[in-house]
């Protein structure tokens, strides 16, 4: 049995997550499969950047054993830098390291990890203590530690050049410091993995949601779905009396137990059964808004490699928005969209020349979670200047139909805790659903628009992926129309 850095840092998750992924692999849940895709291929190609500051180098293309033995074999004849220098210990450990780099002074390595993040994170510490305990343990001397990473502040260029591109950043002394912790917990996870029988629950029902493994609800069937653990921010002391008292149903919740205001509505509209409603709250609010109201929503991708020229890493590009237009309370409802079907051309001046021609200088903005269409909105306008005064205009007028729940307004039972656009449209509006739409959630929106746009599917399929973005995102803001609606109408009862 081996113990890979991915295997460890699922044990640094929760041990019986790691013991399940080992020996009944099928039953544990994973991503959605064309997220993973995406993932891995985004990794991939800053991998092969990373390789461009290193053009000396060897590359390991085989795997398991045989790459060990290549790695030696390459190690013997005097390269210095080699990518996926491979060893597996006689205990099991199996380290892949993306870059080593021989010292001739200090007669010692230098291992390099890469990532497609733009910083170093904690993980990544523990990611390279992880690999330079399997090197030291199969006969490498290790002098350096270091992490290759996207450089934030890069503006994508025509031709990408890697050293601008990439960061290289010295982790020595953050690994050095957690360096013996993660040699006895690599060694601890290969001996759970080893000695260990099938758990029958895990650690993790001592942790917030937040911190749950993949297979917290298949390890811990006693824990409803909807538990303690779904209550807004609960964490820390107040999560472990109740775990102690095993306490998890949410209209058990004991009546002494202090909890924030969002907290305690959620367990009385649970013990209830009744929502809580704030009827004049929601009138002040709804009060503020003016005619005509914009119903606005964009879909957005972001990669690590920037898909177009002056954008940066992981820049949030938007290709599409669903804008619905009400210019009275009983007017007709007005809908408009736009959706870039061009790789090559950054979409902001298309995109934000056809807003400009729909959305007046009066009116409120409506959106679902306001910073991110502003934060999307400054971004394009610093990008064009020239429609600086017109975004900013309808940043001044955005209206975020969020707050009317997260400001607690509106508590339904059935909200369960979230103020999502997907956890309150089924229950205000449940004649509308994304459950029968081919795409159902942003990710997957962005997912395949890049691969429509990139060539990566056929025309039809292209065509299709289209369309499937349309009435996507045109739920989007039909969902916000609905939901306004149904708040107007509670707004008359002001009592």
């Amino acid at each position: 049995m081996q113990l890979s850095k991915s295997d460890f840092l699922k044990y640094q998750i929760c041990p019986s997550y790691l013991w399940l992924w080992k020996h009944k692999r099928d039953v544990v849940p994973v991503d959605e499969e064309e997220v993973v895709k995406r993932r891995l291929e985004q990794g991939n190609e800053v991998e092969r950047y990373a390789r461009q500051l290193f053009p000396e180098a060897k590359l390991i293309e085989s795997s398991g054993i045989t790459a060990k033995r290549d790695t030696e074999r390459l190690v013997s004849e005097g390269e210095t830098t080699i990518f996926q220098a491979t060893v597996i210990t006689d205990d099991g450990l199996l380290a892949m390291a993306d870059v080593i780099v021989y010292d001739t002074d200090s007669k010692s390595w230098t291992l390099l990890e890469v990532k497609s993040t733009n910083s170093v994170k904690q993980e990544h510490i523990y990611d390279v203590a992880f690999q330079q305990v399997a090197f030291e343990e199969a006969g490498y001397k290790i002098g350096q530690t270091g992490v290759i990473h996207l450089n934030k502040e890069y503006l994508r260029q025509p031709t990408i050049i890697a050293s601008d591109f990439l960061i290289q950043t010295d982790v020595t002394t953050r690994v050095d410091e957690v360096l013996e912790t993660i040699r006895e917990q690599a060694h601890d996870a290969l001996k759970s993995i080893i000695d260990t029988p099938e758990p029958k629950t895990c650690s993790c029902r001592l942790q917030s949601k937040s911190h749950h493994c993949p297979t917290f609800y298949l390890l811990n069937p006693d824990i409803p779905e909807y538990s303690v653990f779904n209550i807004t921010r609960m964490s820390g002391k107040k999560l472990a009396a109740l775990v102690d008292e095993e306490i998890f149903k949410v209209h058990e919740v004991p009546e002494d137990i202090k909890l924030s205001l969002p907290q305690q509505n959620q367990v009385d509209a649970a013990k209830s059964g009744n929502s809580i409603i704030d009827n004049k709250a929601i009138a002040d609010i709804l009060d503020e808004l003016v005619f005509p109201l914009y119903f606005l929503d964009y879909e957005t991708v972001s990669t690590a490699v920037p898909f177009y020229s002056g954008c940066t890493p992981y820049q949030q590009i938007p290709f599409q928005y669903s804008l619905h237009v009400l210019r009275a309370p009983d007017g007709e409802l007005e809908h408009y969209e736009y959706l870039s079907e061009d790789a090559k051309t950054l979409p902001a001046q298309s995109l934000l020349e056809s807003l400009k021609k729909l959305i007046g200088a009066e009116g409120s903005v409506i959106v679902w979670h306001k910073s991110f269409e502003i934060g999307r909105n400054r971004e394009m306008a610093t990008t064009y200047p020239e429609y600086g005064d017109f975004m900013s205009g309808v940043n001044d007028r955005v209206f975020d139909l969020k707050e009317v729940f997260s400001k607690q307004h509106f508590v339904h039972p059935k909200f369960k805790g979230s103020n999502s656009i997907k956890a309150v449209l089924p229950v205000l509006v449940p004649e509308l659903s994304y459950k029968e739409m081919d795409i159902q959630n942003g990710q997957i929106a962005s997912v395949r628009w890049y691969d429509a746009t990139s060539g990566a599917v056929s025309a039809d399929v292209a065509r299709k992926v289209y369309d499937d973005l349309i009435k996507y995102c045109c739920l989007d803001t039909l969902a916000m129309v609905e939901i306004y609606k149904v708040l107007a109408q509670i707004a008359q009862d002001k009592t």
